[in-house]
């Protein structure tokens, strides 16, 4: 049998429903199991889901826009910018266990590539090496030019890209690109992909969380 990749869009800390899946899609330690990012903040649980996450052997994170953020501030000890409301609040929650959960996110790449698909967690400019593209874009992308069309519109390589980021898109699925950020937190969907196969699966939100912004 061929080893499955599982890919999971944003789980914006919403634990329950991220064991939900992996229940439903039988996720064993023979699978690679990898999160787009944005595993932290808004959602009910900061804590629970990395501590998921790091009960995860054969689990590999890469960074979010969110996980940027609070590395930032946690590395220049509150001088890294201002957060954001449920931000300071995921950092509060992880309490005096602060710098262990963001030493392991400090661990996690800006992408995964994979010899059956690009993995990041925004989006990429066109024409540019994936190594050379900014931190910025990788964890931040969505739109592009005056006319703000998204990114993948531009995208003409064969390697599939999987990426997350974009709730208010819901799933993407093209020919060479797949969004999986299905809008748990805020009441909709937490969505999963499975390689070679393709085969998208999603759990219900439980809940909407935090207010679509």
């Amino acid at each position: 049998m061929t080893a499955r990749i599982i890919i999971f869009g944003d789980i914006h800390g919403c634990h329950e429903e991220w064991q939900m899946l992996l229940n439903k899609v039988k996720a064993t330690d023979k699978d690679r199991l990898i999160s787009v990012g944005d595993i932290v903040c808004k959602g009910p649980s900061t804590k629970k889901s990395l501590d998921l996450a790091m009960s995860l052997p054969n689990l590999h994170c890469i960074l979010g826009n969110h996980e940027v953020h609070l590395l930032r501030h946690w590395k220049h000890r509150n001088g890294g910018g201002n957060l954001k409301e449920y931000q300071r609040a995921a950092m509060e929650e992880l309490g005096s266990r602060l710098d262990h959960y963001m030493r392991f996110i400090d661990g996690w790449p800006r992408y995964i590539d994979l010899p059956e698909a690009l993995i990041i967690h925004a989006g990429l400019r066109p024409g540019i090496p994936v190594e050379k593209q900014t931190l910025e874009d990788l964890v931040h992308l969505r739109t592009i030019g005056p006319e703000e069309r998204p990114w993948y519109e531009f995208y003409e390589g064969e390697k599939l890209i999987v990426h997350g980021h974009w709730a208010r898109q819901g799933l993407v699925v093209r020919e060479n690109v797949i969004g999986l950020d299905s809008g748990c937190v805020y009441g909709r969907e937490l969505s999963c992909i499975i390689l070679p196969e393709r085969k998208i699966i999603s759990v219900k939100a439980k809940k909407a969380y935090a207010p679509v912004n």
